[in-house]
């Protein structure tokens, strides 16, 4: 029989709990209903049902130095510094190895392999902090590790892509759940290996390999277009709502000659323009780019555009086609006047255009990555965290309207 339940009858200290129970309930259905990690509504970036923007810092090898050597995880005191005295929400990491002679242990023993990338993602739970994963980062990577030539990457029946689409199935299937995996990357600028003249220009020998490159192994736009559309909805097969971007930096400022002429020439505006909007296949929804220093003066023909207003035009040529904004690489190399300079300039086009989301390249808590642009708490770039810190601060009170 069910038995009416009278309020009048319950006294108020258990009514109150009662109450209590039911709010936290509700709390935690609605808290459970958000996606895990960045995504997009309304086309507004989205973080746990709020609006998000904010900038990180690339850790490219938090996961490779610890592949390699067991005996030295830096990155579990890594992600806790990042996040505890810096309060930088987020790291970019190479979710994979670099040379294909590094993938024996994914492909001899992945219970051992992914033993090894728990732990990251394990310690970036634990310290509260969140990843993005690119996954190929080298380009000729896959194809030389399947045997094949470069070009096999633009085939979608290759073993190269087989791989591929196996490997995203591990990871993406494996921490699809875990509320460190903030969103996914293709891979790492895979385009500046696209379409370079003639012959001349091929990727270097294989790693381990005496032989030469062939023109097989020339890389076209349309084969690195074709693969990034595969990853994408291999990718959203698993995941139906973390962003997912290409990793690619800004294009050449002779790229659309290099499509086109199959030669070196600087790009007009517009010929740049119709390359960097087709960059970005239809099903991406973020526009991924990189910028460094020879984004100052010059970059087009018929412009001499300064870095701050270089950015702003390509940021508002994504704002046109509705497309958000992932700078995955920004920074100088150095410790001179003219490097903080520069770092300060890029710094501050990220905040006057509101770019949505961004990373400083590189931070290193401990030995070298790449001694010029290591970023330690203990070294001269050190500035760059603190600057990142109090940059969050200003998108997360919308001082930077």
């Amino acid at each position: 029989m069910k038995i009416p339940i009278s309020f009048k009858r319950i006294k108020p200290c258990i009514l109150a709990l009662l109450v209590a129970m039911i709010a936290t309930s509700t709390n935690c259905s609605r808290e459970r209903d958000f996606p895990h990690g960045l995504y997009i509504e309304d086309g507004q970036l989205m973080r746990q049902g709020s609006p998000f923007r904010a900038m990180g810092i690339n850790y490219f090898d938090c996961f490779l130095a610890t592949l390699k050597n067991e005996r030295t995880p830096e990155f579990i005191d890594g992600f806790r510094i990042l996040k505890e005295d810096y309060k930088i929400p987020f790291v970019r990491f190479m979710a994979g190895p670099y040379a294909h002679t590094d993938w024996h242990l994914y492909v001899d023993d992945p219970d051992a392999y992914f033993a090894k990338l728990d732990r990251v993602v394990r310690a970036a739970e634990e310290a509260g902090i969140g990843l993005i994963p690119s996954l190929f980062w080298y380009v000729v990577t896959m194809p030389d590790l399947a045997g094949e030539p470069v070009s096999a990457l633009g085939d979608k029946d290759s073993r190269c892509r087989a791989f591929m689409r196996q490997y995203i199935h591990d990871v993406v299937g494996r921490y699809v759940d875990s509320p460190a995996i903030w969103g996914w990357e293709a891979g790492n600028e895979w385009l500046l290996a696209a379409d370079l003249p003639k012959y001349n220009h091929l990727p270097r020998k294989k790693i381990g390999s005496d032989q030469e490159r062939t023109p097989a192994d020339k890389l076209l736009r349309p084969m690195i277009l074709d693969a990034y559309i595969d990853i994408y909805h291999t990718i959203r097969s698993l995941d139906p709502d973390r962003i997912i971007m290409t990793g690619d930096s800004i294009a050449r400022a002779h790229a659309w000659h290099n499509r086109n002429k199959d030669a070196w020439g600087q790009d007009t505006r517009a010929q740049w323009h119709e390359i960097f909007r087709a960059d970005t296949p239809d099903c991406y929804k973020v526009t991924s780019f990189h910028i460094y220093a020879e984004a100052d003066k010059g970059y087009y023909k018929d412009d001499v555009l300064t870095l701050e207003e270089f950015v702003a035009d390509v940021i508002e040529l994504c704002r046109k086609d509705g497309q958000l904004i992932w700078c995955g690489e920004l920074g100088m190399p150095g410790t001179d006047d003219d490097a903080r300079e520069m770092f300060f300039r890029m710094m501050h086009t990220m905040e006057v255009n509101e770019v949505d989301i961004s990373a400083i390249w590189n931070f290193k808590l401990r030995g070298t990555a790449q001694a010029e642009w290591d970023i330690s708490p203990d070294n001269e770039r050190a500035y760059m965290l603190d600057a990142v810190k109090d940059l969050n601060k200003r998108f997360a009170i919308g001082a930077w309207k």
